[in-house]
């Protein structure tokens, strides 16, 4: 990570980069990525999935989907689509209070502490996200998008 560490918060640097971004991503996407944070999100669901390659410009047949809740209780999707690198390390054992060695196992990945989206190379991305569990998330891929998830009730249910 280029803009986020433990010891250095380059926001202005960060906004410097995602407007180099804004021919990449989709307009709307674009816009909530300048704007808002998915600090303090919980990550409900987390899913690869291994499509039949049909489409000859795509490169890889692997995208993720994760769905997750805000601060404020807005739910989102977000997709990374045509992914050539992957990589998590989580490890609860890691997950653990403040000063002791009281492992947090309810908290499994824990909330959205940063994140940085950049591009590597023309038409590539690199987000790299890290949990307040000091798990790492690292996606490459060709497409990102930001969805805000609208709840619909069923019989009066969520």
């Amino acid at each position: 990570m280029q803009y986020f560490t433990e010891d250095n918060h380059d926001i202005e640097g960060y906004l410097k980069n995602l407007t180099r971004l804004e021919k990449t991503l989709d307009p709307s996407t674009y816009q909530f990525m300048l704007n808002h944070s998915f600090h303090d999100s919980q990550i409900n669901k987390l899913i690869v999935v291994n499509h039949e390659a049909t489409n000859a410009l795509q490169q890889s047949p692997v995208s993720i989907w994760m769905q997750l809740t805000d601060w404020s209780e807005t739910d989102y999707e977000l997709i990374w689509e045509d992914v050539r690198v992957f990589q998590t390390d989580f490890d609860i054992r890691r997950n653990k209070v403040a000063g002791t060695k009281e492992i947090l196992f309810e908290r499994g990945l824990d909330q959205w502490s940063y994140d940085e989206l950049t591009q590597i190379e023309m038409g590539i991305l690199r987000h790299e996200i890290r949990l307040f569990s000091q798990t790492r998330i690292s996606i490459e891929c060709r497409q990102f998008r930001v969805k805000k998830c609208f709840k619909t009730k069923i019989g009066g249910k969520e």
